[in-house]
Parts: C-alpha cells; sequence; structure tokens
C-alpha cells in the first residue's frame, strides 16, 4: 500500500456480533444478515462470508452487484435482493440466484413471465411509504403468484415505521398479519415471515416471526440509546494514516486556501494523506486526530486528499508517525460517536461512506 492511509476492517466482529444476535433470539428462528450497500462498506463477499460464520442463515442485500460478487464465488449461500431493479431486469435479476423481492405488481408480473423457476419474496407496504405491494392489490399480487408457473413464494416481509412506538407498530403489524392471512387463504402455508429489522429486533422480540433481518446492529453502527441496548463490537474499527510532512511556522503567515485567517503564534503543522475525497467533510469542524498518543486538531480547510495537523503540543513529531483518525493508540480513543458530533454525519452514514471510500485491510 504505497499511499499509507487505510481503514481497518474487523471480520471477526462481524462473525461475533451475529453470534450474539443467534444467541438473543435463539435457534428457531432464521437469521438473515444484511450486508446492503456493499456490506455498509466493508466488502458484500467478504462480509456475508463472515455472517454465514457467525451463524446466519442466509444474507440479504439491496444492489444486484453485491448478490453477483456473494455468488460468483459462493453458490450455496442463500442471498435476498431486496427491490432495486426495474421490470426489465427480471431475468438478469433472476439468473443471479438470488431469491428476489416483488415490491409492486409490476416486478411481479416481470418475474412471472419468465421461462424457469424464481425463489421470491413478496414485500408488503403497511406504513413506511416507500416499497412494498399496497393493500389493495395483495389479493392481485397472491392470485398472480399462484396461477405464476415460475414463481416460488419464499417469503412475505415488511419495513416497519418508527420502532420505538409500540403503538404505531401495532397497528403496522395488524395490517402485516392481514397481509399474511390472506395469503393463507390463496393456498400458501409454508412461507416465511419476516419484520424485525435492528431496532424492532432489539426492541420488540415478539416480533421475531419466523426470521430476523438486521443489519446496522451486526456492524456496530447502532447510535444514541439503541446501542446500549445490545453490546455489538465496531466491525469498522480503525482508520489510520502516516504523517508526511512536517513544517514550521511564524506568526503572521498563512496556511491553507484563500480567506484564512493568518496564524498567530509559533506552530508545528504535520500534513496527511487523507481528506474530503475519502468521505470526511471539507469545512470546519474537522475534529481531532491522534498523533503518539496526543490530541492534534486538524485545521483550515481539508483539502479532497491531504489534511493538515496542528501537532505544536505533540513531542517528538516526524514524518512516517502514525495518525489515528478514528480508533486508539496510547491510552486514548477517537471514537466513531465523537467524530459524528463533529462533523454532524450520523454514524451510519459517516462510517459506511469512509470505508467505501478508503483502502481496506482485514482482520479475519
Amino acid at each position: 500500500m504505497l499511499r499509507p492511509t487505510w481503514i481497518e476492517i474487523d471480520l471477526r466482529a462481524l462473525s461475533d456480533n451475529v453470534q450474539t444476535v443467534r444467541e438473543k433470539i435463539g435457534n428457531q428462528i432464521k437469521l438473515v444478515a444484511v450486508v446492503k450497500s456493499n456490506g455498509f462498506g466493508c466488502g458484500a463477499e467478504k462480509s456475508a462470508i463472515a455472517a454465514i460464520k457467525g451463524g446466519a442463515d442466509a444474507v440479504a442485500v439491496g444492489n444486484p452487484e453485491d448478490a453477483i460478487e456473494i455468488k460468483r464465488n459462493n453458490k450455496n449461500i442463500s442471498v435476498i435482493l431486496y427491490g432495486s431493479t426495474v421490470p426489465e431486469s427480471a431475468k438478469e435479476i433472476a439468473e443471479t440466484g438470488a431469491i428476489v423481492t416483488l415490491h409492486d405488481l409490476e416486478s411481479l408480473r416481470a418475474f412471472a413471465a419468465l421461462n424457469f423457476s424464481v425463489d421470491a419474496y413478496m414485500k408488503v407496504e403497511v406504513g413506511l411509504g416507500r416499497l412494498g405491494i399496497e393493500p389493495q392489490h395483495w389479493d392481485t399480487a397472491l392470485k398472480e403468484i399462484r396461477e405464476s408457473k415460475a414463481l416460488r413464494l419464499k417469503g412475505i416481509y415488511t419495513h416497519l415505521n418508527a420502532p420505538e412506538n409500540r403503538q404505531w407498530i401495532d397497528t403496522q403489524m395488524i395490517q402485516y398479519s392481514l397481509a399474511c392471512e390472506k395469503a393463507n387463504s390463496a393456498g400458501f402455508d409454508d412461507f416465511t415471515k419476516m419484520v424485525a429489522s435492528s431496532h424492532v429486533m432489539i426492541a420488540h422480540d415478539d416480533l421475531y416471526c419466523d426470521a430476523v433481518n438486521p443489519g446496522r446492529c451486526l456492524f456496530g453502527l447502532l447510535e444514541g440509546t439503541w446501542r446500549d441496548r445490545l453490546d455489538m463490537k465496531p466491525v469498522i474499527r480503525k482508520i489510520r494514516s502516516q504523517i508526511i510532512q512536517v513544517k514550521e511556522f511564524s506568526p503572521g503567515d498563512v496556511v491553507g486556501y484563500l480567506g484564512t485567517s493568518p496564524i498567530n503564534q509559533n506552530k508545528k503543522l504535520a500534513v496527511v494523506p487523507i481528506g474530503f475525497g475519502e468521505g470526511f467533510n471539507h469545512l470546519v469542524p474537522l475534529g481531532e486526530v491522534l498523533v503518539n498518543g496526543s490530541r492534534a486538531p486538524a485545521i483550515g480547510r481539508r483539502g479532497i486528499e491531504h489534511t493538515v495537523i496542528d501537532v505544536s503540543g505533540v513531542p517528538s513529531v516526524s514524518v512516517g508517525a502514525e495518525v489515528v483518525l478514528l480508533g486508539c493508540q496510547g491510552q486514548d480513543e477517537i471514537t466513531a460517536s465523537e467524530i459524528s458530533d463533529w462533523l454532524k454525519i450520523p454514524v451510519l452514514e459517516l462510517l459506511p461512506r469512509l470505508a467505501r471510500s478508503l483502502p481496506r485491510k482485514y482482520i479475519e
């Protein structure tokens, strides 16, 4: 790795987190590990393998390319593809070997028209207002699935809204139960019921149904009070770089772009080869980093591939010194929550964005 900047992905932590969820839900409930968005930036295939190793029964993705990547070398991993495609792509999508999602009548009819068998989950809309077949179309959808020679209904799932509001959850579950009852009446009696993504699974253990489909919690991306309710290890563990230049500056010198105020005292500044091109921000506040076990603030504006840090108070700084932007060094730690607060970006958005952009080193 010629450019000394990378992110560390702990696949052992992912397997351990899956095992923690398995212990929570028991062995009778199917565990579908959601590794969407390229494994939340950690790599779809590697994340899927780690999840299965930890005890997941299947994985779910939202991008057909992720499904292709996983299935290419892992034919035996069951992959559910969430709704993300247009009807014209039905044949190519089905040929990936993934279990497809029927999220509206158009997608259903496109898959039903194929001349080979297709395993499918039907997604129903019960209150989130996003993808899902709406209640007025459930009877039609189930009738057409029953009459199709291609479709094999493997499950019915939904995405519940407002997991912290039990009254609203119950209202949605009434609708979901009605969809399942209609499926029974249409002659389907062997399908998986699934409604519990991460927050629902944590808050409502009576809604495990036949399967749960957590994602963010498996990667240690819970925030706020949710983080305290289930002990998950961080999978995106550390972001490291190295100093590539150290310079001394005097009062009156300008560091950075036009419009930056001159510095007012002697300073020692260092340059780190990581910038907003990797997913950090351009404008202040830029937060802090760790160098030689001490905190050093990032200053000025961040460049697309460089960050300037003030190491005036850090002893023995030289070119090549390790810089930690996330994780531990010495007795201190820069946490994901700290970075989130500095940059005003939620952890769920920030860490996967960085993981997708930075070179990865895996701990397996």
